[in-house]
């Protein structure tokens, strides 16, 4: 097989991102770029340094190409199933933005298209590989904290960037679908046992339904905008209960300004059965704590290696495993099945809050 042949239908933050990290890669060719935004179009072709590809506006313009073997999908997630089971049908393999879908339903169908197709579905988990996460997942595998009992995520951020459907929970599935999906993954990954219930209160605080919403974002090229339909939660927290008696809980806040001043950023901890606890922050740093041996371990890790422009921990990695992926015909470590048990909890803990109960995963797989 030479070079993979490749065709990123969005090209918005995280798609201009992707081009441009494949575009680096000296055995991936960028063949296409599908968007009706000319802007997002330009910013991304621009920093292109070694392809000069085709621009098209319609992802079905694609679909049956004979040069293309594989597409990167970063649209809005009422879209994913829409695009993504096309090419799985064309026989393409895809790389797709987490979460996998905004409804299991879709995720399904989409899980589906890629088993009948035997391609390559990979989601964009972008945790699984990052250094750091993996690193933490090392320790915990040399039995640092013994069996994992409970874990916190303190995510205390600024807004999603001001682009309508983040906004809108037909098309987004609500902000713990589209933004915690990937700390859920990681509760998953470190307790290794099933989720059973989880129980979340949320709601709206600042950015309120009918009212004028200015959103601004730090990260993003988008300008403020003011959006009064607004149907997310822009605050919740969130427990959920394992199988192995194991729990975890995240708390969420969307509308710090102009973001999270403190440094501290994303906070991830554990606290395993020997009483010993390690912590996660700002995807840069570990500390390990007590337990057995009475110690305190400060690991500074490195999280350029794995990513490009100063974007997201394991950003690279991902991109570049996926393409190992598509030449050796194995799995990925962020497959769609681990996507699925992501957006189980979320839809989960979105469906809590709605109803003021507890809701068990099995209630949203029918």
């Amino acid at each position: 097989m030479g070079n993979i042949r490749m065709a990123f239908i969005g090209v918005g933050d995280m798609g201009s991102h992707h081009c441009i990290g494949f575009d680096l890669l000296p055995d991936s060719d960028v063949r296409y770029i599908c968007d009706m935004n000319e802007a997002n179009v330009a910013r991304t072709v621009a920093e292109l340094k070694n392809s000069r590809p085709v621009i098209v506006t319609d992802y079905r313009e694609l679909l049956h190409k004979e040069d293309l073997d594989a597409v990167v999908i970063s649209v809005p997630n009422y879209l994913h199933r829409e695009v993504a089971v096309a090419f799985l049908e064309a026989g393409k393999h895809v790389f797709l933005e987490k979460p996998v879908a905004h409804t299991i339903e879709d995720c399904d169908a989409i899980i589906e298209a890629a088993e009948k197709s035997g391609r390559i579905l990979q989601i964009g988990l972008v945790y699984r590989y990052s250094n750091l996460y993996r690193r933490m997942a090392k320790e915990l595998e040399n039995g640092r904290l013994g069996d994992v009992k409970l874990m916190w995520c303190k995510e205390f951020r600024d807004p999603f960037p001001p682009t309508e459907w983040f906004y809108d929970k037909s098309k987004s599935g609500g902000a713990i679908v589209e933004k915690d999906c990937h700390h859920f993954d990681i509760f998953n990954w470190m307790i290794q046992a099933n989720p059973v219930r989880v129980f979340a209160s949320g709601g709206q605080h600042v950015m309120k339904q009918g009212q004028e919403n200015i959103i601004t974002n730090s990260y993003s090229h988008y300008p403020a905008k003011n959006i009064s339909d607004t149907s997310i939660v822009d605050h919740a927290f969130i427990t959920i209960d394992y199988d192995n008696g194991s729990k975890a809980n995240l708390g969420l806040c969307m509308y710090l300004k102009p973001r999270n001043l403190l440094g501290e950023g994303l906070e991830i901890g554990l606290i395993g059965d020997n009483g010993g606890q390690m912590v996660a922050r700002n995807d840069k740093t570990i500390d390990i704590v007590g337990g057995e041996d009475w110690t305190k371990d400060h690991l500074d890790i490195d999280v350029s290696s794995d990513s490009i422009m100063g974007g997201h921990t394991g950003g690279q990695t991902q991109r570049i495993d996926f393409l190992k992926c598509v030449r050796e015909g194995k799995q990925p470590f962020a497959t769609a099945q681990v996507g699925r048990n992501a957006l189980l909890i979320a839809l989960a803990a979105e469906k809590s809050i709605l109803e003021e109960r507890y809701v068990y995963l099995e209630e949203i797989t029918g």
